[in-house]
């Protein structure tokens, strides 16, 4: 019995991909999973939908003929490229499951709860024998949806693999705010309104999309980097998660989607020894709360007195959990965790 993954790859190598799904890849291949390569979307338009159609069609038919009876095989969901054309895996997937193969589907993202409905997200996940959640809010979300009679495990944080840790990042200056992500005015247009807060509470912005105006007093749009320079680029003494237009809260549907995804972001903040803001209604709040991996608010107007009552030892217990829990992120403890888990259960079963 062999252990497999999907790995999607580019036809151009300087493509750096996604580091969430490159990072797993690189986790499970540590581990003595075999990758199997298929190839992700790269254009746009009709002429490249239908390439990748004949070309998923053959990756995926190559991806069929190498498992056996009793093989595990690991897909990333959804897959990276167009949801109509992703289809042509689905009925790969279910020979190989009618055969004996075990499934696991590690999600990223879940368009449904956007209300995105007939992409082929049923078709694909009642297809496996292990979901991993993100936490426990996706995971009672994937029971409403009929998936209770699956074995569910959460990540907990996504992983964010370094070969060395980040020394410079944490400025341990808790009034120092780094925030990290897209900054395309519709999915944070929050950050065009941080002017309006007290300015002793200082923000570094870094990504994409940031669309510069009227400078805002306490702001600093620092530029955009690869996911493999942002660690040595990183300053600040929290890092912040928050999605939406509004201060007061997490609004619209990037915002409301925080009730139930674990970003990206609070794992490269923790990586990099920077604990973390997030907003109170968000899935990540009970976590973060719980293991001292930083602070949960319901409003961005609320860090100057949160900051202000703040004593020096409580900033350090923070920081503190944030470096631990960053040196589990950098190795990939996460996602090893639950794949131990899964197949410790197996192992109780079969005994």
């Amino acid at each position: 019995m062999k252990q497999f993954c999907i790995v999607e790859r580019d036809s151009h190598e300087f493509h750096a991909g996604s580091k969430a799904r490159n990072d797993v890849g690189e986790i499970l291949t540590a581990q003595g999973w075999t990758a199997l390569p298929v190839h992700r979307s790269q254009g746009k338009g009709t002429p490249d939908k239908l390439k990748m159609a004949a070309v998923t069609w053959m990756d995926w038919r190559g991806v069929s003929k190498q498992l056996s009876p009793g093989d595990t095989l690991l897909v990333q969901y959804p897959l990276d490229m167009y949801p109509k054309v992703s289809r042509l895996a689905i009925p790969f997937l279910r020979g190989m499951k009618e055969k004996g193969v075990q499934l696991i589907f590690l999600i990223h993202d879940l368009d449904s709860l956007r209300g995105v409905e007939g992409n082929g997200e049923r078709q694909f996940l009642e297809l496996a024998d292990l979901l991993i959640a993100h936490n426990q809010e996706m995971t009672e979300y994937l029971c409403e949806r009929g998936y209770g009679d699956k074995a569910i495990r959460t990540l907990d944080l996504f992983d964010y693999l370094l070969e060395e840790e980040p020394t410079a990042c944490n400025t341990q200056d808790p009034w120092e705010v780094v925030v990290a992500g897209n900054l395309r005015p519709d999915k944070a247009g929050y950050v065009y309104r941080l002017g309006q807060l007290d300015s002793k509470v200082r923000f570094r912005l870094y990504g994409p999309n940031y669309q510069e105006g009227v400078p805002q007093v306490g702001v600093k749009y620092c530029g955009q980097f690869p996911p493999e320079q942002l660690p040595q680029t990183l300053r600040g003494g929290f890092g912040l998660v928050w999605d939406g237009d509004r201060l007061d809260c997490c609004d619209g549907v990037y915002g409301t989607y925080l009730k139930y995804n674990n970003p990206h972001k609070a794992s490269l903040y923790l990586a990099c020894g920077i604990p973390v803001m997030v907003w109170d209604q968000s899935a990540l709040a009970d976590y973060v709360v719980e293991h001292h991996l930083g602070i949960a608010v319901g409003s961005l107007e609320e860090l100057p007195r949160r900051l202000q009552h703040m004593s020096r030892e409580e900033y350090q217990t923070l920081c503190q959990g944030a470096r631990e829990m960053g040196a589990r992120l950098r190795r990939g403890a996460m996602l090893g965790r639950v794949l131990r888990a899964y197949e410790s259960s197996k192992d109780e079963v079969t005994e």
